[in-house]
């Protein structure tokens, strides 16, 4: 029979646990513990039955966000090797820029107008610059625009060369008498004095500058550069005052296309009427006229329509030697303006 307890607390059973010795132990089951454990076992099956039906979401939750994780590291894998291979595709536009540089500088010596000599110095940059989150339309739109950049670069190149080779075909004496080379040899020489609007070093006097002045070790070896005719060698004062300022000076007539003036020589090589050949030995790096230290004037002039010749920049023309600026160079090539002095007969002759 239930033995009753205050608060309505009674037992319900007796377990009688006998042990060895004759000992026995009594465990009493009683209203109130038979409650808790109900209460704690309907807990857990409620908990166990949520979990079992949460399962598949939270399996669900997980395999996304380790698919994210793996997308993200993915895309990071991507960006950086774009990037990479956007940097070799950089490298290489930049070759082909210095390429199309050089081919600029041998279709303006020739003198080749028309859509052969158009963007000199105008590379194509890529309008797109690829991160490490990069998309598929950015994806696409720069495989577009390295398409059309390698499109654009080999049509202009293939311009160039053709109307080089072109020329050279039609005019192989344009070639052997077109100035293309550097007066000094090897990098032992410094441009003091470019082409252009500058200020005389010895005067201070604002003025253009009809040629180049590049400083050299006294005594370093001037050669020609291209065959040609000497017409002058001696100093430049007896062409004319304005001719005074290049000390020992030397004038040589290439065909009828070009007649090139070295001057501030220390020695000159060769005699007036003497023919001579593109490298050959004319004369040495001298400080005569006005000059500040050891160095060459070059000046090239090229021939017009009409007869007359005008100054051009003779960087154009030194094809075996690379100016730092030699993109900006090439786009911004100008004629001199009037007031160039007129040529001695001398020169022409």
């Amino acid at each position: 029979m239930a033995d009753r307890r205050s608060g309505g607390n009674y037992d319900l059973w007796e377990i009688q646990i006998h042990g060895p010795g004759g000992n026995v132990r009594y465990m009493r089951v009683t209203k109130l513990r038979l409650q808790l454990v109900v209460s704690l076992a309907v807990v857990f099956l409620a908990c166990f039955v949520n979990a079992v039906a949460a399962a598949p979401t939270l399996i669900r939750l997980e395999l996304f966000r380790a698919d994210q994780v793996e997308l993200v590291e993915a895309r990071l894998r991507f960006g950086e090797r774009f990037e990479a291979l956007a940097g070799r595709y950089a490298e290489i536009r930049a070759v082909a820029s210095d390429l199309d540089d050089r081919l600029c500088k041998v279709v303006l010596a020739y003198g080749v107008e028309g859509s052969a000599a158009d963007a000199c110095g105008l590379p194509i940059d890529l309008g797109i610059a690829p991160g490490a989150t990069i998309s598929a339309e950015q994806t696409r739109q720069v495989r577009e625009a390295i398409e059309k950049d390698r499109e654009g670069v080999v049509k202009r190149l293939a311009g160039r060369l053709e109307a080089a080779v072109e020329v050279e075909a039609e005019r192989p004496d344009l070639v052997q008498f077109t100035p293309s080379a550097s007066p000094l040899r090897g990098d032992d020489f410094v441009l003091v004095a470019p082409f252009g609007e500058t200020t005389n070093r010895v005067t201070s006097v604002p003025e253009f500058h009809y040629g180049i002045d590049l400083a050299a070790p006294a005594g370093a070896p001037v050669r020609a550069t291209a065959a040609g005719r000497v017409t002058f060698a001696g100093g430049g004062s007896t062409l004319g005052p304005a001719w005074r300022r290049y000390g020992r000076m030397l004038g040589i007539r290439h065909g009828d296309g070009f007649i090139t003036v070295y001057g501030h020589l220390g020695d000159t090589e060769v005699r007036a009427g003497q023919r001579i050949e593109r490298g050959q030995r004319i004369g040495t790096v001298g400080t005569t006229g006005w000059s500040v230290e050891p160095n060459l004037h070059y000046g090239i002039l090229r021939r017009r329509n009409d007869g007359s010749y005008e100054p051009v920049d003779p960087r154009i023309h030194i094809l075996d030697y690379r100016w730092r600026d030699e993109q900006a160079l090439v786009s911004g090539v100008a004629p001199a303006p009037d007031g160039f002095p007129a040529l001695p007969r001398t020169l022409l002759r």
